[in-house]
């Protein structure tokens, strides 16, 4: 009997809660954090007909029947390829696990039409529902009643289609970064490592299984390379050697390769294997895997083509070198997840048994396996956007300190791995040391600015309007004269404007805000200095300004027309 572990618990409530919203519903727990345990978990107790299991990969169909018959003490019907599940009403099993690609064979009815009595539909690696069989299929067993439950690593497709073709709602995401920080899954540290004779500027992106990726047949002709697969060999031979170490290639000739150069020019123990049995039989790809998991003493890098992904557990596995670039974060975040597993002591995870994230942590840290290191092999150009590891474990920094990590992971290609958090902490400390010393520099900026401009409005004269009027002594009134002086002053934006336009000295001068409309005009249309100068009739603070009298003015202040007010009485 399996005991869950508290996110699983949360996990299990939050599927509970979600089919009483919907009928079609999905979970994301990351790779290493017992999805398979989860789901079996759930269907031990689920009492509305019979659960169905269907998985994409053979691997998954045995872990998946292991752990159901552990759990309930039942062996589950096996629906694959040649296996039919006995719905006999005398030998049939509550609990199937069948293969996709089985389910959805047959011209006109399906496999999957033989079960009408499902109650509980769990999609393994539920990224690959979205195609159309799939769908079908899902829609099928809903319209007969089954609640739908899918579970993933990666629930983000690698072609982008829509999860929300096939599920209602992701009910619960528990991912790599904070499985990591709450300890259940071992820290990562990363070597990024630049192939001097790997150029991928000219190889163009095509749609693949994985979505839109490298074009393979390009890629494979720059990975196949013999001075390449020798940098992929000496890089694995300097920095993993006597480590349990999964080499991810593009091809199988590249796979081959790289194995060769280990064992005759390196002298490690090294094997390959790959999915395609017409160039791996059973017996090699068993004898090589065998190797590598249960002897000590057995190979210690085994170079894999679209194998050691998915369903693949192996908590010893201590690197990981990816000598196929790729642009897919779902297929990286899935070959990363094979080395985040905790090891094992006395059959159990060490993490087991432990209250609090601090205590896993010791756990994790005094195990044989303190941390997984991952390298990355990148091109000489650099042009490409790849994935990288700081793609999957940089998700809580920003898009300024992921641009920064990922260029000194580059330029530390022949130094040693680094903690990926810690290497983003000090870069985050160093940017916000930048933007404090930026801060005060525009602040100083700012304080001089001011200064200048107080200079400057220390000479201006201010707006003024006046009315001027003369008035009869005897109570008539001769006349009157309105002006508004000219002396409307430039703004701030406009002296800083003719400064810029290179008026280097205009805190002398009064200007007004007209005159500066018009130098401005003036001097962007390329009039000399000089010229605008003479053409404003510009003055100096504190000269008397040269002003025409008003023509609206009738009479000045002065003497009254003593006159003109003794005719006003004849």
């Amino acid at each position: 009997m399996y005991t869950l572990r508290p996110y699983q618990e949360r996990f299990d409530t939050a599927i509970r809660e979600g089919f009483a919203r919907h009928d079609s519903i999905a979970g994301e727990l990351a790779t290493g954090l017992g999805k398979t345990v989860s789901f079996v978990k759930l269907a031990s107790s689920w009492e509305q007909g019979r659960t169905m299991v269907v998985c994409p990969q053979i691997q998954l169909i045995s872990q998946a029947a292991k752990k159901l018959k552990k759990e309930t003490g039942i062996f589950p019907a096996i629906e694959q390829a040649d296996n039919w599940s006995n719905e006999t009403e005398w030998a049939r099993s509550p609990y199937i696990v069948a293969s996709k690609q089985t389910l959805c064979s047959g011209n006109g009815t399906k496999r999957y039409e033989r079960f009408e009595d499902v109650g509980l539909l769990i999609l393994d690696e539920a990224h690959y529902a979205c195609t159309e069989l799939y769908s079908q299929m899902v829609d099928w067993f809903r319209d007969r009643g089954a609640k739908v439950l899918g579970v993933t690593a990666t629930l983000k497709r690698h072609d982008k289609r829509a999860m929300a073709q096939v599920f209602d709602e992701c009910v619960y995401q528990y991912g790599i970064c904070e499985a990591i920080e709450d300890a259940w899954l071992v820290p990562i540290k990363v070597l990024c490592m630049q192939l001097e004779h790997l150029d991928l500027q000219d190889v163009q992106d095509s749609y693949s299984f994985y979505g839109r990726d490298f074009n393979a047949k390009q890629l494979n002709e720059r990975l196949e390379d013999p001075k390449v697969v020798y940098e992929i060999a000496a890089a694995c031979a300097e920095k993993t050697r006597g480590l349990k170490t999964a080499i991810y290639c593009s091809s199988v000739e590249e796979a081959k390769a790289v194995a060769d150069v280990l064992v005759d020019v390196y002298g490690i123990k090294a094997d390959w294997i790959c999915a395609d049995k017409k160039r791996c039989s059973d017996k090699h790809r068993h004898d090589a895997l065998e190797s590598f998991t249960e002897d000590p003493d057995g190979v210690t890098h085994l170079a894999n083509v679209g194998i050691l992904t998915t369903g693949w557990d192996y908590p010893d596995l201590a690197c990981i070198v990816n000598a196929r670039p790729t642009k897919s974060l779902p297929l990286y975040t899935q070959i990363m997840g094979r080395l985040t597993r905790a090891c094992e002591q006395n059959g159990h995870p060490v993490v087991d048994g432990h209250e609090t994230a601090e205590e896993r942590r010791e756990a994790i840290l005094e195990s044989h396996k303190p941390y997984g290191l991952m390298i990355d092999l990148v091109d000489n150009s650099l042009q490409h956007k790849l994935v990288t590891a700081s793609d999957v474990l940089g998700g809580k920094w920003g898009m300024e300190v992921m641009d920064r990590l990922k260029d000194r992971l580059r330029n530390k290609s022949r130094g040693g791995p680094v903690d990926l958090n810690e290497f983003a902490e000090e870069i985050d400390e160093e940017l916000k040391e930048e933007k404090r010393k930026k801060q005060e520099e525009n602040e100083r900026k700012e304080r001089e600015a001011e200064e200048w401009l107080r200079r400057q409005r220390a000479g201006r004269r201010g707006n003024a309007t006046w009315r001027e009027q003369d008035v009869d002594p005897f109570g008539g009134r001769r006349g009157q004269a309105s002006n508004r002086s000219q002396s409307v002053m430039a703004t701030d934006k406009q002296c800083r404007y003719l400064w810029v336009l290179g008026f280097k000295d205009v805190n002398e001068y009064a200007i007004t805000k007209r005159q500066a409309g018009r130098m401005i005009s003036l001097l962007k249309s390329g009039t000399s200095i000089e010229m605008v100068r003479r053409v404003n009739r510009l003055q100096k603070k504190g000269e008397e300004p040269v002003t025409k009298p008003s023509p609206q003015t009738v009479q000045p202040k002065g003497e009254p027309d003593w006159q003109d007010a003794f005719n006003l009485f004849r």
